[in-house]
């Protein structure tokens, strides 16, 4: 008797860590980043994306498409990102009809700090307790997780 892949005890309990880690690293940032920012972590990703970029600035299509959020999602998140005064908004100056976000002043404080507590409570702790090869090897996974994952998106 043949075993289906999707009965293998193995794959199945490495499928229920992966997806529990995941929740769990995702509840963790949540927490953190409503503490020290007072801001959802989904919109704080926003906010990550525009401090990495060049002038602080992307487009709304990059954005959508770096988060894997609807153009509504987006257009929603910026809204309240912009009434917070984290973010402006405006047209890509080339007048084409397309718009860009733009981190201000306020939003890149924000980041910093959040980030610092970040580092500080999750990813320090959760590297040191890792040790080197495990990070590294978790390093390479993650990149090969996310290499699939957007061959599947494709």
């Amino acid at each position: 008797m043949t075993m289906r892949r999707d009965d293998d005890f193995d794959r199945a309990a490495v499928w229920h860590d992966l997806v529990l880690a995941a929740h769990l690293l995702e509840v963790a940032l949540e927490r953190q980043s409503q503490r020290d920012g007072n801001i959802s972590h989904g919109h704080f990703k926003l906010l990550v994306l525009l401090s990495a970029a060049e002038n602080q600035t992307m487009g709304l299509k990059v954005l959508a498409g770096e988060l894997r959020f609807s153009p509504s999602r987006v257009s929603h998140t910026l809204t309240v990102l912009e009434r917070q005064g984290l973010v402006t908004r405006g047209r890509v100056p080339a007048g084409r009809r397309a718009y860009e976000a733009t981190l201000t002043s306020q939003g890149r404080l924000l980041v910093v700090r959040v980030l610092r507590a970040q580092r500080a409570e999750i990813r320090d702790v959760l590297f040191d307790n890792l040790g080197a090869s495990d990070t590294v090897a978790l390093g390479r996974i993650s990149a090969r997780v996310v290499e699939v994952l957007d061959q599947a998106d494709a």
